[in-house]
């Protein structure tokens, strides 16, 4: 019994507090804010993989945000060292699922990190020993929700294939569970559920999902932009014209997310018809001071300026 409590005491408290609210300041954007916390955590648990797997977690959000490939050193960096710290806690605590949970987590994170970059095949040697880890989590304590995350994505994934389409909906209904029980990645699991949804063009339940989260974090460009994908996609025009107006507004400090909001508005505003604004924002929008480089950037820059050529040919000098 003592050996459990020590265990269940490896992460104090507060430290454990510090890692919830700095995983919460990340999907607000306050990454140095949350960075400092995990580096606290670390300075006082530095062979605890948590704040490790959670530092993973925060690069990668500050990379999608930034659409800087500069963050990528530093995700991959800790993303070996939480699988070192992980593997050692697992030897020293065989006991605490926790180890195994952020062990396997942490190859969860790596394998999303290589489907961002369109480099699935990368990722793909990282899906044994994620399943391994979690799932002998899972076996050690059925009450660690958090695994339900990298586990329901993979039944997800398996339910695309002949014969196996269940797996669909019972890995949405397990990645659903990680949202509502999750300790460490309930919000992780509700973003993921929600991009799900807009890739099946299921617009209403990521809007349902997506407009309480962006409600709870008014500011967060990471929630705030599947939200304004879900409108634009479902053509509800008018809601997503108040929407990229509000990334816009929230994005002044990010030249990436303030360009490819910009984008979006001009888009909008030629699907309202308001082709004056289209235009003038299109100019806007082509005289930004934007990373080439960053996704997306070159062709959304090639397309706008074919936009302006067609709307200067309607509209003439008008």
């Amino acid at each position: 019994m003592l050996h459990l409590v020590l265990i269940f005491l490896s992460l104090s408290p507060k430290a454990d507090s510090l890692l919830i609210k700095a995983i919460k300041l990340s999907y607000q954007e306050e990454f140095a804010r949350s960075e400092s916390l995990l580096k606290i955590v670390i300075n006082e648990n530095a062979n605890h993989p948590a704040p490790y797997f959670a530092l993973v977690s925060l690069y990668e959000l500050m990379w999608v945000d930034s659409g800087n490939d500069s963050i990528i050193g530093k995700l991959l960096s800790y993303s070996d060292s939480s699988i070192i710290f992980a593997n050692e806690w697992i030897k020293r605590y065989p006991d605490d699922a926790w180890g195994y949970f952020f062990l396997g987590g942490t190859y969860i994170l790596r394998i999303f990190y290589y489907e961002l970059k369109g480099e699935i095949l990368k990722g793909l040697p990282f899906v044994g020993p994620a399943l391994k880890w979690l799932s002998k989590s899972h076996a050690r304590d059925p009450n660690i929700y958090d695994v339900y995350l990298g586990l329901g994505v993979w039944e997800y994934f398996k339910g695309h294939f002949p014969f196996f389409t269940s797996r669909k909906e019972k890995g949405l209904l397990m990645i659903k569970k990680a949202s509502e029980k999750g300790k460490y990645v309930s919000l992780y699991a509700t973003f993921t559920r929600a991009e799900i949804f807009l890739k099946e063009r299921k617009f209403d339940e990521a809007i349902s999902i997506l407009t309480p989260l962006v409600d709870s974090f008014p500011g967060s460009r990471t929630l705030t932009w599947p939200l304004l994908k879900a409108y634009y996609g479902k053509k509800d025009y008018d809601n997503a014209f108040i929407i990229v107006n509000k990334l816009i507004d929230i994005s002044h400090d990010n030249k990436f997310s303030y360009f490819v909001a910009n984008y979006y508005k001009t888009k909008i505003l030629i699907a309202l018809r308001k082709l004056k604004g289209a235009r003038e924002n299109c100019k806007l929008a082509l005289e930004l001071d934007v990373n080439l480089n960053s996704p997306n950037v070159k062709s959304m820059k090639e397309e706008l300026s074919k936009i302006l050529k067609e709307l200067n040919h309607k509209m003439g000098s008008e």
